[in-house]
């Protein structure tokens, strides 16, 4: 009984030292960022083909001769697609900063578990160190 427990303590306890969760975050980061990235492009680009839109409407008949301007049939569409395109594009804002924020993350210094080969009692082993990495994404 005593063996058993002394072997499930020795697995886990080697696999505690095995895991490198911080050089995964530093991946997750840098897939978030693209992501967002990818989002905020498409959040601008539909918002300008809104907006675009909305302004190749044509005006159609007036329903309302005004003293300050005249009211158009398509009014309320061509404003409603102007907008959402306006609301979109400036939506996209929030996504362009997180993503530069997250690939910051990604870049910044790190610390995990290296393992390196080392000479022990005749023959090599394998030994986990501490070790400080900067990650420099280019």
């Amino acid at each position: 009984m005593k063996s058993i427990t002394l072997l499930l303590m020795m697995t886990i306890s080697t696999n505690l030292f095995s895991q490198q969760t911080i050089a995964a975050k530093n991946a997750d980061y840098l897939k978030k960022s693209k992501n967002q990235k990818k989002v905020a492009w498409i959040m601008l680009g539909g918002g300008t083909t809104f907006v675009l839109t909305g302004m190749i409407i044509p005006h159609g008949e007036v329903v309302h001769a005004g003293f300050l301007g005249d009211d158009y049939k398509n009014d309320g569409i061509r404003s409603s697609f102007q907008s959402t395109g306006i609301i979109f594009m400036l939506a996209s804002i929030p996504f362009f900063i997180a993503s530069s924020k997250n690939k910051k993350k990604a870049a910044s210094v790190s610390i995990n578990n290296e393992k390196i080969q080392t000479l022990q009692k005749g023959s090599f082993a394998y030994k986990f160190v501490p070790a400080v990495r900067l990650t420099i994404r280019l």
